[in-house]
């Protein structure tokens, strides 16, 4: 085994001189890493497209700020049609 081999098997969790550390290694991450997964991946989602006045998108973004509670722009969309929905099965 040459020093760089030790290094990279090191640098990956798989020393091979101390097992001991790559079982708690492994058993650690099986959390898995990077950004959580979004709606672009979750298949109760679909992505569409609204053309909207510019300055009705600036006013709703600014709103959202202000409001201080995270809720995302296609949140607030989502709530409106539902209550649009709602509003028309309870009038027909």
């Amino acid at each position: 085994m040459s020093k760089f081999d030790k290094i990279l098997s090191t640098a990956k969790g798989r020393d091979k001189t101390s097992t001991k550390k790559t079982s708690q290694a492994d058993a650690t991450q099986t959390k898995r890493r990077g950004r959580p997964t979004g709606k672009r991946s979750d298949p109760d989602f679909e992505q569409t497209t609204a053309y909207i006045r510019k300055e009705t998108h600036r006013r709703v973004k600014i709103s959202l700020l202000e409001e201080g509670q995270g809720r995302e722009y296609s949140e607030l969309v989502e709530e409106l049609l539902s209550k649009w929905l709602s509003a028309k099965s309870n009038r027909g």
